[in-house]
């Protein structure tokens, strides 16, 4: 078994704030995957990767800044894009870093989230932790 990228006390809230800024991703641009890939590969996400609380405690508008990405918090719903699936995939992606002790970036690079995205039919019927272990299986491996 790896060591957890970052202490459990943190996990819930990274869940809560990934779920939530992928939403707002999701209703704010026609391009989604192409955001949440720089979100994944920036440097503020390597800082939370790290551990370092400073970052893991920031909010989704003061993150979505940092990527330089200006979003409107009260925009509806989007029609491209399923935000339960954004839901499930913020899961995916920060139980795998978390749990493996995965650089984001690396993770967004194997599996981006246009990839992800598609693949949650039919891995939506496992678990969350028979999900991960699957992906880390087939993509992560290599």
């Amino acid at each position: 078994m790896t060591i957890p990228a970052y202490d459990e006390s943190y996990l819930d809230s990274m869940m809560q704030k990934t779920r939530y800024l992928f939403r707002i991703i999701a209703r704010n641009s026609q391009q989604a995957f192409d955001v949440i890939t720089d979100y994944m590969i920036s440097d503020y996400r390597e800082y939370m990767d790290m551990g370092n609380p400073l970052y893991l405690n920031k909010t989704p508008k003061q993150i979505l800044s940092s990527i330089g990405f200006d979003a409107d918090f009260n925009a509806e719903i989007s029609d491209l894009y399923d935000e339960f699936i954004f839901d499930w995939m913020a899961d995916i992606y920060t139980l795998l870093q978390w749990q493996y002790g995965l650089w984001s970036k690396d993770i967004v690079k194997r599996i981006p989230p246009g990839i992800l995205y598609k693949k949650y039919n039919p891995l939506h019927e496992a678990s969350l932790e028979n999900g991960i272990r699957k992906l880390y299986d087939i993509y992560m491996k290599k």
